[in-house]
């Protein structure tokens, strides 16, 4: 049988040490020259949240970690170890605070889910394997040609300045020692060849069986694990943890700036599950594809042969998938609804995806290529007012989205103040254009005028004072995070200066999925106290 020991003796235990060594080194320094707070802060200026930025940020430490090991020692499984191992240092408290928060979660945010957990606890194992093995791996093919870069003309050196010496030596030790030398290559050949034999015994079907388990193995992992750590980079790395079903009764305890049970709504408190229902329309573009994915939330007691009619909340520009595997928001619905936190609503989910533009910005492009702020505020309202039973007045309409949907939310409110009485806003911003990301100014074509037209903190001085009285804008940052934090700020003294009602929420949680779903109770019970004082109930 063949053996793959790792010696613990004499040079291969140094360079291991120093492997070691290296890898612990280059964690610490990366923490004390500032790399890693500057990879964290790109990190979330790009618009991943905290949590997000430390999980990408420790795998890349990891497998730097990992290479930097591998360099000095060559051996790719030690390597990959400490590459592991540098990860869960730096991403372990983090994920502790995680499991700690998750398992004390019920209500709107979803319950503690065990299996979900589980399955995020092996992600992140088989994650840090894998970034500390592609380090690893890197480093150790890097590693001859480095060496050989800086060993050539040491080596060189030291084979000049050996030849003297070895000639002395020679003359000195004499013929016995010539003879004693040949007869020791000789018995390390029979050794070697007496070796080498053995090693090469047929052991095939062995070796077949081990290398089919491991592959098995891997395969098994990384189909459990790739789709886990998709969500967990897409929303949040807790999204798996929180996808238990919470009960439909006793509940509260979310956080509210609003008495809950005291809307008229109770009047008619249903209690059960909702419903989603995915279709497809024609899309608010030119070319391919030809229609564009419309999900609609129907509450639990909804029946669309009764009388009763219901508010709506819309959200654009992000698919329901989305919000749901980032937010658990059909189970937050559900919940304030069954414990009469909000009152039943339709909610509707309008997706951008597909269009000519990666960044819709909700608009009209400069173009004609796209039409999206009409789909939303007419056609999409137009369509769901005709085929559900909606409150089909502003007062009992809402627009919400979360970063260039948190932008939508504002101009489309402002665009369309006859459609949407309320504007939901998480962690938007108010300027079309803005450099957040590299995608923000391409519908608008660069055109001053356009840019104006679509920026709700132009917008908001343009409106009759009479329409600026009739809106109404939810508006939720973390009031210390750049860039966020300070253009809410600047957005309510707007909204403040010109008249329009408004309620700023401080987010306990920056820019990200997990404000959105932190916070959504805490809007949505917001925007059921709005439609109470403004007699829509």
């Amino acid at each position: 049988m063949e053996r793959m020991a790792v010696s613990l003796r004499g040079p291969e235990a140094r360079r291991i040490a120093i492997g070691v060594l290296l890898a612990a080194a280059t964690v610490v320094a990366g923490g004390v020259s500032g790399m890693d707070h500057q990879i964290y802060s790109a990190l979330v200026i790009m618009g991943f949240d905290p949590d997000r930025a430390l999980l990408i940020r420790a795998l890349l430490v990891g497998a730097g970690a990992a290479a930097a090991s591998a360099l000095v020692n060559g051996r790719v499984g030690v390597a990959t170890l400490l590459g592991l191992l540098s990860f869960a240092a730096l991403f372990g408290p983090t994920f502790a605070a995680e499991t700690r928060s998750a398992a004390g979660s019920m209500g709107a945010t979803g319950a503690f889910d065990l299996v979900g957990w589980v399955v995020t606890l092996l992600t992140l194992a088989v994650s840090g394997v894998i970034s500390g093995w592609a380090g690893a791996t890197l480093g150790s093919s890097a590693r001859p040609a480095i060496l050989d870069t800086f060993s050539t003309a040491s080596w060189t050196a030291a084979r000049v300045l050996a030849l003297p010496l070895l000639a002395l030596s020679g003359l000195m030790s004499g013929r016995g020692a010539a003879t004693r030398a040949a007869g020791t290559r000789g018995a390390i050949a029979d050794t070697l060849r007496q070796a080498g034999s053995k090693l090469n015994r047929p052991r095939i079907e062995g070796r077949a069986m081990r290398r089919a388990g491991v592959v098995a193995v891997v395969a098994t992992l990384l189909v459990a694990t790739v789709p886990a750590f998709g969500n967990m980079v897409n929303y949040s790395p807790d999204a798996l943890m929180l996808h238990g079903g919470p009960p439909h009764v006793g509940l509260g305890g979310f956080a509210s700036t609003v008495d809950v049970g005291w809307g008229p709504w109770l009047a008619w408190l249903p209690s059960g599950n909702g419903n989603v229902d995915t279709t497809n329309v024609p899309a608010p573009w030119i070319g391919t594809p030809t229609t564009a994915e419309l999900s609609i939330y129907t509450p639990p007691g909804y029946d669309p042969t009764k009388s009763r009619r219901y508010p709506t909340l819309y959200e654009a520009p992000t698919p329901f998938g989305f919000w749901d595997a980032a937010t658990n928001v059909k189970v937050a619905l559900d919940t304030l609804i069954d414990t009469g936190a909000i009152p039943a609503a339709i909610v509707v989910f309008i997706s951008s995806g597909g269009g000519p533009y990666d960044d819709s910005e909700c608009a009209d492009s400069f173009d004609g290529r796209e039409w999206f702020d009409r789909h939303v505020g007419q056609t999409v309202v137009s369509w769901v007012d005709a085929h559900y039973r909606t409150i089909a007045q502003p007062a009992a309409r809402a627009i919400m989205g979360m970063s260039q949907g948190g932008y939508c939310a504002a101009i489309l409110a402002l665009h369309h103040p006859d459609v949407f009485g309320t504007s939901i806003i998480f962690s938007g911003y108010f300027h079309a254009g803005i450099p957040i990301g590299a995608n923000t100014s391409q519908p608008f074509g660069g055109d001053p005028a356009l840019l104006d037209a679509a920026s709700p903190d132009v917008v908001v001085g343009r409106l009759a004072p009479a329409v600026r009285a009739s809106l109404y804008f939810i508006v939720i940052a973390q009031t210390g995070q750049p860039p966020f934090g300070p253009m809410a700020a600047s957005f309510d003294r707007l909204l403040a200066a010109n008249g329009y009602p408004y309620m700023a929420i401080p987010a306990a949680v920056t820019h990200g999925w997990g404000q959105v779903r932190q916070e959504t109770p805490t809007a949505l019970e917001v925007w059921a106290a709005r439609m109470g004082a403004t007699g829509v109930f």
